[in-house]
């Protein structure tokens, strides 16, 4: 079942923006009508491909947010039909997904989108993206170039200090790999990838941090020369002259938190 939120004239008198958004979890529509009505926008929703290529052709919307996992022609078959489809084309196109079947997210990941995040996703968030979203239509990417942002937003948050550093989406995780030489810059990096796709406490199981926390050589020399430290990763004395002292870096728990920095 389809439905339209109510349309309320905005204050200026300019037109409400229209979402559209294509998901088979219809509880999903009442939780963003209201919000999203409230910020300016006109909701209209699906629930399945054939409602959604309908709502398209009738009315294009000023953003399309889609599920891959849509029954009935699936995310790539809305996607291929808008790419060509003259007056779609240019819709840009958030994927908002739960889904965990790699094989589903491989078939969306070629063709070129907006945004992409992870559900849940609270509607102010989502406000948040779709403003951010209209204020740039014209950007687009694939999944694998979004891999590569990610890449680069890592390497600026840590300084760099994440080596072999790879990222990688599978099954609706984001997996990111590599070595350090601190905890501390591991949690930088998850800051970085929570940070991306406006993660919440609730989001961060979706998130892999499979980086190994290597010391450096001068560490090791620390550890030698306190042998009662060894099984203790931290040591309470003072770093030798000229050598980077890592004891005042806190320890964090990898369901942390983060706010989007814009």
């Amino acid at each position: 079942m389809n439905s339209v939120a109510v349309v309320r004239p905005r204050p200026d008198g300019s037109r409400r923006l229209r979402v559209l958004l294509a998901d088979p979890d219809e509880s999903l529509h009442p939780v963003y009508r209201e919000p999203l009505s409230q910020d300016g926008f006109e909701l209209a929703t699906a629930s399945n491909g054939v409602e959604c290529v309908a709502r398209l052709r009738k009315q294009p919307p000023d953003v399309l947010v889609l599920e891959p996992q849509l029954p009935w022609g699936g995310g790539e078959g809305i996607l291929a039909i808008m790419g060509e489809t003259p007056q779609l084309a240019t819709v840009p196109v958030m994927v908002l997904t739960a889904c965990r079947d790699h094989h589903v997210l491989d078939r969306v990941s070629r063709f070129p989108v907006s945004d992409y995040q992870l559900k849940p996703l609270a509607p102010d968030r989502l406000a948040g993206r779709l403003h951010a979203i209209l204020a740039h239509p014209r950007l687009r990417f694939t999944l694998a170039e979004q891999n590569g942002r990610l890449e680069c937003s890592i390497s600026r948050r840590t300084g760099g200090r994440v080596y072999d550093l790879r990222v990688e989406t599978v099954g609706g995780r984001v997996i990111v790999r590599g070595r350090s030489d601190s905890h501390y810059v591991k949690q930088l990096a998850l800051a970085a990838v929570m940070e991306a796709f406006e993660a919440s406490q609730s989001q961060s199981e979706r998130i892999e941090m499979e980086i190994d926390v290597v010391p450096d050589d001068g560490w090791q020399s620390r550890q030698s020369a306190f042998p009662e430290t060894r099984n203790n990763y931290y040591s309470n004395e003072s770093a030798p002259a000229n050598e980077p002292d890592f004891t005042n870096e806190p320890v964090f728990s990898n369901e942390l938190a983060f706010t989007k920095e814009e």
